[in-house]
């Protein structure tokens, strides 16, 4: 017994010491970015008890009382063209503080001071205090009235919205039994902002958090940079559209199309959490890919649809979408996918001796294939001066990007038909989108992928 007990002892005391010797790089890393953060964590605990709230004990059911399919479409018109004129005071009103006041002027050209939304979210007073010259004070008193106005009207528009949105999924064949599950939830908000670090070397999410939504373009360089100083690593903190949360997240828009497509973007994230490529979302860099670009594409098709169906307005169909790569194929290089078009464009503007006019995705991907390739031949630095390079020049041509690192790739990256991505999920997506049935048949055979491999298995047995 005396020999059991020593050896048991004996082989606590080696866990214990195996387990001090395992590398802390992981844990040490994220208490280093954490503490290099100006900004504290989001607190999604309160979230979802504020939000559930209001979905469970507000007592909020207008739509029970009935609204017509027309009167709908009429109140979210409006409601977004009252986004828009919210945009355009709040605008007119900084004008006005920044001719009024010199220091506020300097603020303004300096990027220091924090923008507002345009969202009727109380983010700032633009009134400024007393002080003020009776066209300021008009000015305010204008936009005050619209964000009331707002505000009393927003949960009704969520609710219709979330209705459009729902039957267009049940059109889709997306439902079980014509029941539309999970259902349709998301709240306008001014949603977090998304931290992402990733090695200097290569294009990887090494690390990631959401942080409050506080954007203030100050904060977020000096945060960047305190990461950077004490990791080695590259970071950007960047502003999200929405998050697969429960509701989901969505910024509030003046543009109607682009909600919708957010709305049906969050809730493909929540549909695919109940299968395989949506239980793996975080476990690879390609799973994430592929997550993002499955919403990416089925959020696109049913905003597109339910726009077509109810507002009139001139959208690219799905199938113009998915044909932009019809001579796209599984057998090829990362940078192939992507080149092809390049280089047909460009071998067609030089037959006229002129150049490719600017177009900011086609810029963004040749960037992001050139950085690959400095990366995988070890040049660092001349990547993040290459960098550096083409975010002024895409500042210079409207696009003012604050930071355009190996992060931003990184994050912008896992949208596969984004400009910032070069591998060839995106297209490859989007070739199994044109080769299926409908959007049903895409879904039922997405949604059991673990993996970048089980989607070249599914297009090579097409």
């Amino acid at each position: 017994m005396r020999r059991t007990s020593w050896t048991a002892i004996a082989l606590l005391l080696a866990l214990l010491l195996i387990g001090g010797s395992v590398p802390r790089s992981i844990p040490a890393r994220a208490h280093i970015i954490k503490s290099a953060v100006a900004l504290p964590d989001f607190n999604f605990f309160a979230w979802e008890l504020n939000a559930l709230g209001r979905i469970f004990f507000a007592g909020e059911k207008p739509l029970q009382d009935g609204l017509d399919v027309e009167t709908q479409v009429k109140l979210v018109r409006a409601y977004f063209e009252r986004a828009k004129k919210i945009g355009e005071r709040e605008g007119e009103l900084r004008r006005l503080i920044a001719e009024e006041s010199p220091v506020a002027a300097e603020l303004s050209e300096s990027g220091i001071s924090v923008q507002p939304s345009g969202l009727g979210f109380s983010g700032m007073d633009p009134a400024g205090g007393a002080g003020h010259s009776p066209a300021v004070a008009e000015a305010h008193r204008e936009l005050a009235a619209l964000r009331r106005q707002q505000a009393a009207e927003r949960s009704l528009v969520e609710e219709v919205i979330q209705l459009q949105v729902r039957e267009e999924i049940r059109r889709a064949g997306l439902g079980l039994a014509g029941f539309v599950w999970p259902p349709v939830q998301f709240a306008f908000i001014e949603p977090p902002l998304k931290l992402t670090v990733s090695p200097r070397d290569r294009i990887s999410t090494l690390h990631s958090r959401v942080l409050q939504a506080e954007y203030d373009p100050v904060t977020l360089e000096e945060s960047e940079r305190a990461i950077e100083d004490r990791t080695d690593l590259s970071a950007h903190i960047s502003r999200i559209g929405g998050m697969a949360v429960f509701p989901a997240m969505v910024v509030e828009s003046s543009s109607l199309e682009w909600v919708l497509e957010t709305v049906a973007h969050e809730w493909v994230h929540h549909y695919l959490f109940l299968f395989p490529l949506g239980l793996r979302y975080a476990s690879s860099d390609d799973a994430t890919t592929l997550n993002e670009t499955v919403s990416e594409i089925v959020g696109a098709e049913i905003a597109g649809r339910l726009t077509r169906r109810l507002y009139d307005t001139a959208q690219p169909s799905a199938e113009a979408a998915s044909g932009s790569n019809e001579d796209g194929s599984c057998a090829c290089s990362t940078a192939d996918s992507w080149t092809r078009t390049y280089e047909l464009e460009q071998s067609r503007w030089e037959r006229y001796g002129r150049p490719l006019p600017f177009e900011f995705q086609r810029a963004m991907r040749e960037t992001r294939l050139h950085v690959d390739t400095l990366l995988e031949a070890g040049l660092v630095e001349t990547a993040e001066t290459y960098m550096e390079g083409r975010r002024q020049f895409l500042v210079a041509n409207g696009y003012p990007l604050r930071v355009l690192n190996q992060a931003y790739f990184a994050f912008h990256g896992s949208y596969g038909t984004d400009g910032a991505a070069s591998d060839p999920i995106g297209p490859m997506l989007q070739r199994l989108r044109a080769e299926s049935d409908d959007l049903a048949h895409f879904m039922g055979r997405v949604r059991w992928f673990t993996s970048s491999s089980d989607l070249e298995k599914s297009l090579q047995a097409d």
